[in-house]
């Protein structure tokens, strides 16, 4: 049994059309109906209006429902939408499935390739995806792991339930003492001067912030130690 990541490049689909707009993105979740589709995408960009420009302009989308949208930490956009459209041909992901091939996690769309990481019994199952893939456009194998995998990361429930945890006052002096430079080694400001723009005194910045950094260890540590079991 192995894995591998097979990406291809849809020439005839919008994902191609993203190659040269640094897009990366996962359909979270997707399902079809004889010749309907539905997919939940979520994408980070430098011009989310721009991709879905592009989405919205491909003949099989009929519509687009933006569910959430913000800003990333590096100044990106993060976009999930929801969409909804009419398939005039078998996709990638459609013919993986009806040939009996076992997708895991989310279909990637990477520099406007779709990327699947696969379950395969061997090499020959593997020439067998490529081949069937070969048939949409170019193909190119990414990794290939010779034992199955799992990914050793949260989900997104348990994100959300660590994030809306921080209370906002802790959540403020976090993106203070970040934007200040507490973090950066060395560090460009002291606890104190952090203390000083919250208008708050050092203890209870200290206590704030160990509190942040309590749950966040707490948080990750035990996908820290599951990551170091898999090795």
């Amino acid at each position: 049994m192995l894995t591998a990541r097979v990406c291809v490049q849809y020439a005839d689909d919008w994902t191609a059309e993203l190659a040269n707009m640094d897009v990366f993105g996962e359909f979270v979740a997707s399902t079809f109906r004889n010749n309907r589709y539905i997919g939940m995408l979520a994408i980070e960009s430098q011009d989310c209006d721009a991709v879905r420009d592009v989405i919205r302009a491909d003949d099989t989308v009929e519509t687009i429902d933006l569910v959430e949208e913000y800003e990333t930490h590096d100044g990106r956009c993060a976009s999930t939408m929801l969409l909804r459209g009419r398939l005039t041909e078998v996709t990638p992901l459609q013919a993986l499935m009806y040939d009996g091939f076992l997708p895991l996690g989310p279909t990637q769309l990477i520099d406007g390739r779709e990327c699947f990481d696969l379950l395969l019994n061997d090499r020959d199952e593997l020439t067998d995806a490529i081949d069937l893939l070969s048939e949409f456009g170019n193909v190119t194998v990414e990794r290939i792991t010779q034992d199955f995998r799992r990914e050793i990361m949260p989900s997104r429930t348990e994100w959300q339930s660590l994030l809306s945890s921080i209370p906002p006052r802790q959540r403020e002096l976090l993106n203070t003492a970040a934007e200040l430079g507490y973090f950066e080694i060395p560090r460009q400001v002291t606890l104190e001067e952090v203390a000083n723009e919250m208008d708050i005194t050092k203890t209870t910045a200290s206590n704030h912030l160990r509190k942040v950094e309590q749950a966040f260890v707490e948080f990750i540590l035990p996908y820290v130690n599951l990551a170091v079991q898999e090795d």
